[in-house]
Order: structure tokens, then sequence, then C-alpha cells
């Protein structure tokens, strides 16, 4: 792996309690043909000793240690905040690449305007089954993992995305400039697709690349939670409506936002009444609308960021949006 004082790209990884997964992901940066780029593993306050499977396995890698879990987006905060590279790419410590993955995204963004580039993404124990090849914006709020457990072979790619996912994503530092960096109050779900929808609205595009290939395990990080999802899931979809969403589309799609919040709902009690029953149910979802609740004072004043600085104009989105 390259260490390099005039880094082209800069690799952040964020990583809690994953070193297995950890080293297959560095093993397969090590095969890159591209090699001005620097690697910087930002340790979530892991209790398995991640911090000395670097130092003895891969010395060269840059280190970034938290005391304890601070989640997803600070940890990859710190990462974009802590080195200097150009471009940024993002991956999950679940994530492996194939030898030309660095090298096709660094070609498309010297050949684009564009400020996120989105690989193919397959998943790691089935490789003929799409895990993502960039997002879509739906516009009752929720965005979609394109192509998300379709097979390959049959597969028709997008012409066009809207937004990219950070399990294994490209940027250009000039976006994080401009629009700021994840929001911490997302956890982990939706913080990228809240990124993505912000750098829309200031007028920034996305790419798909479809010769830049990796493979993903998926919600590794989350210990595979079925009801920590969902809930994050029925939290933040309410809050990238509240923060993202201009008011113009939302009134103008209110019945499917009203009918996207019912099913987030259904699906929340669900998979609490499978493991808790009918009254843990209706304390999981009494919780959630708390946490929301909770948030929304934060979200309410990014809003008026958000959309006063917005460049694109509403037509313009709403034909970027799926129905």
């Amino acid at each position: 792996m390259p260490r390099m004082d005039d880094e082209r790209v800069s690799i952040v990884i964020p990583s809690w309690n994953g070193k297995a997964l950890l080293a297959e992901c560095l093993k397969s940066l090590n095969l890159q043909t591209y090699r001005s780029y620097r690697v910087t593993v930002v340790d979530d306050g892991s209790s398995d000793d991640t911090d000395a499977m670097l130092r003895w396995h891969f010395p060269e890698v840059r280190r970034i240690r938290f005391k304890e879990n601070r989640g997803f987006c600070a940890a990859v905060n710190e990462g974009i905040q802590r080195t200097d590279g150009d471009l940024i790419l993002l991956l999950n410590n679940d994530i492996t690449v194939a030898p030309h993955f660095i090298s096709r995204l660094v070609e498309a963004a010297e050949t684009s305007n564009a400020a996120m580039f989105a690989p193919l993404i397959l998943w790691r124990d089935n490789p003929t089954i799409i895990y993502a090849s960039g997002d879509r914006q739906r516009a009752n709020g929720r965005p979609e993992s394109i192509g998300f457990r379709d097979p390959l072979e049959r597969f028709h790619f997008p012409q066009t995305i809207f937004g990219v996912t950070a399990a294994a994503a490209l940027y250009r530092r000039a976006l994080f400039d401009a629009i700021g960096l994840f929001d911490p109050v997302y956890g982990v779900y939706f913080s990228d697709s809240d990124l993505s929808f912000r750098a829309r609205l200031a007028g920034f595009d996305a790419q798909f690349v479809r010769e830049a290939i990796a493979y993903h395990v998926g919600s590794a990080s989350l210990g595979g939670s079925t009801i920590k999802r969902t809930r994050e899931c029925f939290v933040n979809h309410a809050l990238l409506l509240v923060k993202d969403m201009p008011a113009f589309l939302i009134a103008r799609h209110f019945p499917a936002i009203a009918r996207e919040r019912m099913h987030q709902a259904r699906r929340l009690f669900s998979a609490a009444r499978n493991e808790h029953g009918a009254a843990g149910a209706l304390r999981t979802l009494a919780e959630a609308w708390i946490g929301l609740i909770h948030k929304l004072p934060h979200a309410f004043h990014e809003r008026r960021k958000i959309q006063r600085a917005r460049k694109i104009p509403l037509s313009r989105l709403e034909k970027m949006l799926v129905k």
C-alpha cells in the first residue's frame, strides 16, 4: 500500500469492531493499479484490537482512534477533515474492491464535472446480484439503492442517478467545502442520502461508474438488527423530508409522502412485534416518535439554511425524483 506525500485520493474507512472485515478491505486496496492514494482508518471505539491489527499488519495506514463509539458520521467527518486529497473515497470496512476500482473512479472524475461518483456494488457472497448502482430519490421522500438485489446479467444500468451510497463512493473535496459534512443527527441510515440531496439542491451532479466494481457484505456495522435498522429508517425518512424537500414538492406529493410514513410505521411495528409482542411494538413505535421529536429542532434549523442556499430550479429537481 503506497505512502504518498502528495495524495490525490484520500481513502477514509470508518471501522467499529470489524477487524477481520477491515483486513480484507485493506488487502484489496493493496492490489490497486492506481497508486496515488493514502488510506485513513477511523477506529470508532473498537474493542476487538483493531488498532493493534493495523499497527502490526498495515503500518502504512494512517490511524485515527476514538476512545468511544461516536457513530458513522462522526467517524467519516473526522477522516475527511484530517486528510488532504482533492478526491475523497469513502469505504465501509465490509467493502472489498476490484483491482481497477480507484483507477476507474479517478478517470471518471477527470472527464466529468460531477462531484459524486457511484461505483457498481455487488454482494460479496453472491456477486451476480447487485447491491447498488447509485441512488435514486423518490418523491415520497424515500431514497433507494438502484438495482438492489436485482440480477446483474439482466439489469439495465441507469443513465442518470440522484446520489451515491457512502458504503463506497468518491466525492470531490470541493463538495464538502460547499455544503458541509455528514449530519450526525442521522446515525447510519440516510446520512448519505441527506448529503446527496443537499448536494443536488446546491447544484452538484452525480455519476454512475459501471467499470468501478466493489463488493459489500451489508449491515455488518449494525450486526443485522432488524428493529434498529427499521427504527432508524422511520426516524430518518422524516428528517430527510424536513431538512431537504422543498415545501412546494412536499405539498405537491403529500399523499405519497403520507402513505410512505404509514408504511414506515407499519414496518417498524411489525418488526418490533415479532420480537417483543404487541405491547413491546407500541413502546418501540412511541420511542421512535419521541426520538424524532427531539431531533426536529435541529432539522428545521438546518432546513432554513439549506433551502435558502438552493440553486437548482424546482422544475429540474422534480424531474430527478422518481414517482
